[in-house]
Parts: structure tokens; sequence; C-alpha cells
């Protein structure tokens, strides 16, 4: 049984309804890659991909979230989205893992290690297109496959690129770049086929690309924070969002006018007020730079985040909340609580980040139920 309050509930069916979205949006006879790297975007992989059993594919950032999910008996094809690095490939190969190749050691340790277990591995070669992150950079492309061609373990099942500006509107400078991304690919693509390759799954677009450029889904799809509930971009159809953050109130403290709250004495209240202590703090993920700046939701009422965000704790001023608040009093931090809703992109919007860093913070000891 729990002890602290503190929890991240997680509702599998606004998981599951997103999902449909993503599908929708897809259309006809296109996969879908569901994104669970980063522990699901901070949700819980393991049952989030249990929930998202309908998706086609998964997609995880490390060798390491695969073999998580493999250890849960979940047997969806797997991405390994940021490759392998020195020591992944045995272990992709054990594990029935799919690597995103796009380095010359990558390809010869997978070779080595597909050899060494007698099988023939499927890989998903990537090509930068502009992100100039991970990638054979476009200019490089055609060498890469002269030295590619060697590796005779490897087959180049998928060929993938990511955009950096998808979420941009379309008639934006951004927009003008993704689309400038989408024909170096399509160039690139026509150079992997000219030398006789035929990958079966061509991918190239996350959440924004996904509501924005229909020309631009090839053969599968690679959704992240829609599946979430955060829209990427404006048009997105409407989405539920899944995680909601709670507490209940540690204690409730009468202050005077004059009275200082938190370190370094960044408010001072101005009048007799009513201030709560939450059991939650930057050690949890709930970021320092929310003081003074957020809201949370107590009472049914937006109440002020006073003072600064401490490790372990955080004050709320309760002073306008018609009812007396008491200690065991539930307090949204993000969700909703009666008419009332504080969204991930309000959270993010006072911590001047995005939704996906909020939702990727709150940390292992905030269970999720």
């Amino acid at each position: 049984m729990p002890i602290r309050p503190t929890a991240a509930h997680v509702d599998i069916e606004a998981l599951q309804h997103n999902l449909a979205v993503a599908r929708a949006l897809a259309g006809p006879g296109v996969a879908v890659l569901a994104a669970v790297k980063g522990d699901a975007y901070g949700h819980g992989a393991v049952r989030c991909a249990r929930a998202l059993e309908a998706a086609d594919w998964f997609g995880v950032a490390l060798v390491e979230e695969g073999a998580q999910l493999r250890d849960a008996g979940v047997q969806t094809p797997i991405l390994c989205l940021g490759g392998v690095g020195r020591y992944g490939a045995e272990e992709v190969v054990r594990r029935g893992l799919v690597p995103v190749l796009y380095d010359e050691g990558d390809a010869e340790r997978l070779d080595l290690a597909a050899q060494a277990a007698g099988v023939r591995l499927a890989v998903h070669l990537k090509v930068d297109t502009g992100m100039g992150r991970l990638g054979v950079p476009l200019s490089h492309f055609g060498r890469f496959l002269d030295r590619f061609a060697r590796f005779g373990s490897l087959e180049v099942a998928g060929f993938m690129t990511h955009y950096a500006t998808a979420d941009a509107p379309p008639d934006s400078a951004g927009g003008a770049f993704t689309r400038e991304q989408g024909r170096r690919y399509a160039e690139a693509l026509a150079t992997l086929r000219a030398r006789g390759y035929g990958p079966r799954l061509c991918h190239t677009v996350n959440s924004g690309g996904l509501v924005q450029y229909k020309s631009l889904h090839y053969d599968m799809v690679r959704p992240g924070i829609l599946l979430y509930g955060a829209a990427p971009c404006a048009g997105t159809p409407p989405l539920r969002p899944v995680l909601t953050v709670s507490t209940q109130v540690l204690v409730v403290r009468d202050l005077p006018a004059r009275a200082s709250v938190s370190y370094n004495r960044s408010f001072v209240t101005k009048r007799p007020s009513r201030v709560a202590t939450l059991p939650v703090g930057y050690a949890d993920g709930y970021p320092r730079c929310l003081g003074n700046v957020a809201e949370v939701l107590i009472g049914g009422r937006r109440c002020p985040v006073v003072g600064v965000v401490c490790m372990d704790l955080c004050m709320v001023d309760v002073t306008e909340v018609p009812q007396t608040v008491e200690a065991g009093d539930e307090a949204v931090l993000l969700g909703v609580q009666g008419d009332e809703r504080v969204t991930v992109e309000e959270i993010a919007g006072w911590a001047k980040t995005i939704p996906y860093e909020i939702l990727c913070g709150f940390s292992e000891r905030v269970p999720r139920l």
C-alpha cells in the first residue's frame, strides 16, 4: 500500500482512443509505430505497450528499452530508433529487435552478430535530410551504400528520416524546410532503389508530420506525443489527455501579512493568507521554476504556487478557496478537478519548455497507477 499520496494516474482508455486517432490520420494501408521511448514519455512503457497492442510497431530509443518490453512478453516488432552503439549488437539479435542503422561501425558489429547467430538481420537505414542529429549525411549516402554492400547478413527492410520542423505550420518557413527534407528523402530513396534495395517500410513523419503532411506518410507513421494527449500542432483532431498527476495537502498554515514562503523569500504575503504545503517537488519532476507562476487545483479552484518549489515540497495559496482546505484534501497538479483543468501545455508554458519535457520529467518515485 502506498504511503505517500503523490501519484501519476494513466488513463488507458484515453491512450487507446488517441491511437485510434493516429490510425485514422494515417489512413488505410499505413502502419502505425507507437513511440514508447523514454518510458512511454513518462507514462510507463510496459503498461502502455500492452494497452497499445493494436499498434503495428513500437519505437524505443535504447536497446535496453526494447529488452524491457521483450522481458515483459511484448512480441510486437520493436524498432531501436537510436541505433545500437558499440555494445548493443548481440542483444539486438538475441532479443529479436530491429535496429536503425546510420553508422558503418554499427553495421559491421551487427553483421558479425547476425553471422554468429546464423540469422539474416532486418535493419532500417536512416538518412539525415536536415535534422543534423543521426542518419547518414545525404552527401555521403552513395558512398555509404557502396561500403554497406559487403555486409551480407544485413537486410534493408526499412528506410527513414526525421523532420526538424514538422510541427511548424505548412505555410511557414518551417513548413518549407519540412517539404525540402521530404524532397531530399525522396532523392535518397531513389538512390537506394537504384542500388537494388527495396525497403518494405519507408517512414518519415512524427506526430506533427502525421497531422500536417499526408503526402509524406509513406508506408508507416511514428506518432509519439499525440498518443499521450498533447496536440503537436494546430489542426490536430481532439485528443484525450492520458496523464493526471495528483497529491494530497500535507498541512495548511495561516500566515500573517508580510510573511515569507520558501527559500530566498521570493514570495511574501501581502495579506493574511492560508498556504497549503504539498508533498511534491522537483525531485518528483515538478520543475523548480514553477514557483510563483504555476497553478494547481484544490477544491475545484485554481490556486497559485507560491515561493520556490523545493526538492520534495511546494506551497500553494488557498486563501481564495471558499471551503476550508485541510490536510488530506486532493490537489491536482496536472489534470481535471471539478470544472477546472490544468493542461500539460500550460505547465510547459509556465516552465518555458515543451510538453514532452514535462511528461518525461516525472520521476520514478511518482508511481504510475
